[in-house]
């Protein structure tokens, strides 16, 4: 089945007729009918029923028709969508990050500074398996991850499996992000027993993800009672709010998150480090190089 085949059984649809449909379509009327008679041969059904009054579509038709016009409209969009500018003209980035709030900065900032007419921006806040296929299959130029003692080992090696390779970008403790009314938010520091009473919050991630793999900068012997599954960073604030959650993660918060949450760091954990990812050898566009510059200054702010 081709585009060729759909588009004249539309025409002939809109004409009624196979001669008036050549005549549009500047072909002979045997060519139009023998390719949509080759289009019923392939799909085993009967487009058009053919008499001395004219043409009727059958219900096979009908469908095909429904489905045909969707691929029509969309064959078209395309064709506009690469004929409408010029490509040294248009930006296009995208990345893709675990749940940080800077990040989201970081692109905002770069839609905002980006000085052209023709842009396509994409930003994708999604689990870490996701980030780390999503740059392997250069959907996303880069992704923003993070590595610790407890995951390096194991994350370098998927990284390597995956022709990726870790640019790091800050080291920093462990910290809870808590709502500033959360009893533990005048803390200078707490501690894995001062958590006990409090619902953690850990982001989803699929189910046949390794345990690495998970957001909450996994600790030795951290098991927590009350466990918030999200997907959301929105819905994860909302939580820390309204509900005395914690989430475990940078201790990064970016405007306007640092207007109503807190970072306390965690006691006697190790280090963490920030990076983004990118495929081994492969040189970044000017406006990837651009966002990660936004990154580093929204991370070191």
């Amino acid at each position: 089945m081709t585009l060729q085949q759909l588009k004249y059984v539309s025409m002939i649809e809109k004409c009624g007729s196979f001669s008036k449909a050549a005549k549009k379509l500047y072909v002979s009327q045997p060519g139009i009918s023998n390719l949509v008679h080759s289009l019923e041969k392939e799909l085993g059904i009967t487009i058009f029923i053919r008499s001395a009054i004219g043409i009727t579509l059958t219900d096979e038709g009908r469908e095909l028709l429904k489905l045909g016009n969707e691929l029509l409209r969309n064959a078209d969009y395309i064709s506009e969508y690469f004929h409408s500018y010029d490509k040294d003209d248009r930006k296009s980035f995208s990345v893709s990050s675990q749940h940080y709030a800077f990040v989201i900065s970081a692109f905002e900032e770069l839609q905002k500074k980006i000085n052209t007419d023709c842009y396509t921006l994409s930003i994708n806040e999604t689990q870490t398996s996701i980030v780390i296929d999503s740059v392997a299959k250069q959907y996303s130029e880069l992704g923003v991850i993070f590595k610790s003692d407890y995951t390096e080992k194991h994350l370098m090696r998927v990284l390597e499996d995956h022709n990726l390779e870790f640019h790091s970008i800050l080291k920093t403790k462990p910290h809870i992000f808590i709502s500033k009314k959360h009893p533990l938010a005048t803390k200078r520091f707490v501690t894995i027993k001062d958590l006990e009473p409090f619902p953690c919050i850990i982001y989803d991630q699929s189910h046949d993800s390794p345990s690495f793999f998970s957001e909450e900068l996994i600790l030795p012997d951290f098991h927590p009672d009350k466990v918030l599954y999200i997907s959301d960073l929105y819905i994860s604030c909302r939580m820390m709010k309204n509900c005395n959650a914690y989430d475990i993660g940078t201790g990064i918060l970016a405007k306007p998150l640092s207007n109503d949450l807190a970072a306390v760091p965690i006691r006697g954990q190790a280090d963490i480090t920030l990076g983004w990812i990118s495929l081994k050898n492969c040189d970044l566009s000017p406006i990837a190089e651009y966002f990660v510059t936004l990154l580093k200054k929204y991370i070191k702010a």
